[in-house]
């Protein structure tokens, strides 16, 4: 029991500090693939399940898209503007179609040939982001490991 109260002290600390935190203009961020489970994970340090970090609804199919090479870690840079941007080279654009505090946010992909589908971002975005912008500009990037 005290565990658990420890647990969602920390997750609470989390998302306050994502939300009322410090924003960057540009986030550097991983995703790693793990066969076992056949899901994506974002690769941050979380207090809570690990399954709270899986990529679902969208952002899987997206990972999986954009592992080219097979090696079952994307990185990208990701940029959130409230407004649309214009000479992003390099990035695709997500628009905002809905969001919710406790349901997430479903973004429609633009500029990315062959990628056709919607994805969805879990709550869990608000202790990255802070918030779940209105576009969300992303290039991936080659990261020697």
């Amino acid at each position: 029991m005290f565990n658990r109260t420890i647990m969602y002290a920390k997750l609470a600390w989390v998302y306050a500090k994502g939300i009322c935190g410090f924003r960057r203009k540009v986030y550097d961020l991983t995703f790693v693939y793990v066969p076992e489970d056949k899901l994506w994970y974002i690769d941050m340090p979380w207090p809570g399940d690990r399954y709270n970090l899986a990529m679902v609804a969208g952002s899987n199919h997206l990972l999986s898209f954009l592992d080219t090479k097979k090696e079952n870690r994307v990185s990208v840079l990701v940029r959130p503007s409230k407004k649309k941007l214009t000479s992003m080279m390099g990035y695709f654009e997500c628009v905002k179609q809905f969001s919710g505090l406790f349901a997430g946010a479903t973004y429609k992909v633009n500029g990315l040939e062959g990628f056709t589908r919607e994805i969805w971002i879990c709550p869990v975005t608000l202790t990255v982001l802070g918030h779940y912008p209105q576009y969300i500009y992303i290039k991936q990037i080659t990261v020697n490991h």
